[in-house]
């Protein structure tokens, strides 16, 4: 084995060691399926923060991101502003959702729709398809978590081996740690991208370019064309940038988060102080592979961009430090998957298919999914998937689909569950077609199939909420929204 790749490999043993030392005396015994779903509703404004930071900024970043920033530009920075949007959605997504999670004893996006919308029958279906559609999400990170330590390591780990070990370490921690578990590793892996991340890579920006400024002169006096949108068309960057956004916080894996606080007004702190540091550290990121190409040696794959710039000017020291960045980002992210994919599971996709299950049994298999979920992935992980930034954009044109009757539901009496079924129908059938058969949407002049599902998707909510009218459950619902009176929180963690 190299020198170097002695160095980089015992950098990031020890991160691992370090988070498996704090998971492991921060984490509490997962007793029953409110533990392991939603933590207790436990969770104080530190570790509500940078757990979603941890959680929102994955490791995809440092790769399929970093190389669209050096091939096309400033149109990669879509991340930064849809990263706002939807931390905006979310502060104001976060009272009704926390407060009617808190009396309804709701623990995922399934349990809204149940309780919003009045069917069973609707919210399987609804959380099966969201499911389909999100679940890639989860094979998007392992497959970057197993790209960035086999590069990270000068190769000396192998792919598959990296992605055993790194999604074998996130698994067993899942499983035993339940929510908490990933919290608090979100919270290890958010402090050390929104710390140690933003000073190395400003770092790195420091020594290839000189600074920030220095960087956009170079590029606008010789790659002037990477500071424009036009090459990728504005209608395209526009819709990207909407359903990433207003999508992104009704993810499952986002949206059961809000349950997990002690208050609404928590999450309101944390969402003020998590964009700031996710908007920082995704522009040096983006602006680390702005001007790449000019370096001499730029790789051929530029999906190895930020790998070759650390270890060009950080040596393997730099190396081994963006690995464990890579690290960070992944694990947090993958942890956050898995823990909600295996509470989706029991709750939303077994639970209404067998109705007399107690929550003992539903909090067994939700546990034994994770396991499951989590092996399956690792699997499905080693095929190759290429250009993992237009795949995941991908992934957001059918998840935004939920966006409608979650949003709107949450304010308007009037969204029924007839504007539910024919909104999120009509949604998904165009961003399905705009996925596999694009010729199908070239009259919509660049706007992707999610943003005209998204479009048509609000109308037929809006227009058969003004049809048909509220359900008659729904007014109960609004008064305990209406009479709700919040308590005070002191909590940090």
């Amino acid at each position: 084995m190299m020198p170097d790749a002695v160095i980089t490999i015992s950098i990031m043993i020890g991160y691992f060691v370090l988070n498996a030392c704090i998971i492991k005396v921060s984490t509490q015994k997962q007793i029953d399926l409110e533990t392991y779903a939603v933590g207790n509703r436990s969770f104080g404004v530190f570790l509500n923060a940078f757990s979603v930071v941890g959680a929102w900024y994955v490791g995809a970043v440092y790769v399929g991101w970093v190389a669209t920033s050096a091939d096309t530009g400033v149109f990669a920075q879509y991340i930064i502003i849809y990263s706002t949007v939807a931390c905006i959605i979310q502060y104001y997504e976060a009272r009704p959702v926390w407060i009617w999670g808190k009396e309804y004893g709701l623990e995922t996006e399934g349990d809204y729709i149940a309780k919003r919308y009045g069917s069973q029958k609707f919210r399987w279906i609804f959380m099966t398809i969201l499911f389909i559609f999100y679940a890639p999400w989860l094979i998007v990170e392992i497959k970057a978590l197993g790209y960035m330590v086999h590069a990270a390591t000068y190769y000396t780990v192998g792919f598959e081996a990296a992605i055993i070990i790194g999604a074998g370490f996130v698994t067993a921690y899942t499983f035993f740690g339940g929510a908490r578990g990933t919290a608090v590793g979100g919270l290890v892996q958010g402090i050390t991208m929104g710390v140690v991340g933003v000073l190395f890579i400003y770092w790195l920006i420091y020594k290839a370019y000189g600074g920030i400024f220095d960087l956009y002169a170079l590029v606008e006096e010789f790659k002037p064309q990477l500071l424009s949108i036009r090459a990728n068309g504005a209608p395209f960057w526009t819709s990207v940038i909407i359903t990433c956004g207003v999508g992104g916080f009704v993810l499952p894996g986002m949206f059961y988060r809000l349950y997990m606080t002690d208050s609404p007004r928590t999450t309101k702190k944390a969402v003020l102080f998590a964009p700031l540091l996710g908007i920082l550290m995704g522009f040096l990121v983006m602006a680390l592979g702005l001007g790449a190409s000019f370096n001499e040696g730029f790789p051929e794959d530029s999906q190895q961009t930020s790998f070759w710039m650390a270890e060009k000017f950080g040596g393997p020291v730099g190396l081994g430090i963006l690995g464990v960045l890579g690290l960070a980002a992944s694990m947090s992210s993958i942890a956050v998957f898995m823990n909600c994919f295996a509470v989706v599971i029991s709750k939303d996709i077994v639970a209404p298919l067998f109705p007399k299950m107690g929550r003992d049994k539903l909090f067994k298999i939700a546990r034994l999914s994770t396991i499951g979920v989590g092996v399956v992935a690792m699997i499905i992980s080693m095929f190759e998937v290429a250009q993992l930034m237009y795949f995941v954009i991908a992934i957001y044109d059918c998840c935004v689909q939920a966006f409608p009757l979650v949003f709107i539901g949450l304010f308007w009496k009037k969204a029924n569950l007839q504007g539910a079924i024919s909104g999120f129908a009509i949604g998904s059938f165009w961003a399905v077609i705009g996925i596999f058969y694009p010729q199908a949407i070239a009259w919509a002049g660049g706007w992707t199939g999610g943003f005209i599902g998204l479009v048509c998707n609000t109308l037929a909510v809006v227009i058969c909420g003004l049809i048909f009218g509220k359900q008659s459950h729904v007014d109960e619902m609004f008064e305990v929204l209406k009479n709700y009176k919040e308590p005070r929180s002191r909590k940090a963690i």
